[in-house]
């Protein structure tokens, strides 16, 4: 379902570089340049990262002041050249949805270090035995607040969203002083309360994908 009009949302896209694009950065940074001219159709920003644990995944997130404005984009004839000049930087297609974020999420990005999860739950339509998309969602969103709500040491900022392309997807995003201060989440009396709810929620997942990365605004000094 797609967010009112006016909501701002971000395009989350995720992709493993292949050689030639971990070779040459100026290839993924040319791109990047691309999506700058849009600053006066709608883009608001965008931040790039690697991995702390993989150096050929990459992250990239554009904020539009709406999904109207990212869709927009795609009518340009310009916009295949630059699909195609994107995709030649992985070994796969290239992952993209477009999530409307919970709270501030250029906050997470803009911390020293951003915890990404992003998802995929069961599907009915796929199996009818399996619990409702939406009630794993339901789940995901409590936990996260609950996160939020503990102001850990370290702890910078949280936002969590629904993907609009797909409502089994979904994208969680916590920004941290260090990777250390968000392993303290375990040492905490009630972890054990935590890890029962992580386990229900893992019930209800087909895919699930777990990464840190510093990020950097694009155009920004020293972020090329």
């Amino acid at each position: 379902m797609a967010p009112p009009p006016d909501v701002p949302v971000v395009q989350f896209v995720w992709f493993r570089a292949n050689d030639r694009c971990l070779a040459d950065p100026s290839l993924f940074q040319a791109v990047r340049d691309t999506a700058q001219g849009w600053q006066e159709r709608g883009l608001n920003a965008q931040y790039w990262g690697i991995s702390v644990n993989r150096a050929n995944e990459f992250f990239w997130l554009l904020l539009w002041q709406s999904h109207a404005h990212s869709t927009a984009i795609k009518a340009d004839p310009s916009y295949p050249t630059f699909v195609h000049d994107r995709e030649a930087l992985a070994t796969a297609p290239v992952f993209d949805i477009h999530v409307p974020f919970s709270g501030n999420p250029q906050r997470t990005l803009e911390a020293p270090v951003t915890e990404m999860s992003f998802y995929k739950t069961d599907d009915r339509e796929v199996n009818p035995d399996v619990r409702p998309a939406a009630e794993t969602q339901e789940l995901i969103r409590h936990i996260t607040y609950r996160i939020e709500s503990l102001q850990l040491q370290g702890f910078i900022a949280l936002s969590w969203g629904i993907a609009i392309e797909d409502g089994t997807r979904g994208v969680y995003l916590a920004g941290w002083k260090s990777i250390e201060d968000h392993m303290r989440l375990g040492t905490l009396d009630d972890h054990k309360v935590f890890v029962e709810e992580t386990e229900e929620i893992f019930k209800g997942l087909t895919d699930l994908h777990i990464a840190y990365a510093p990020f950097k605004l694009h155009g920004a000094p020293s972020s090329t």
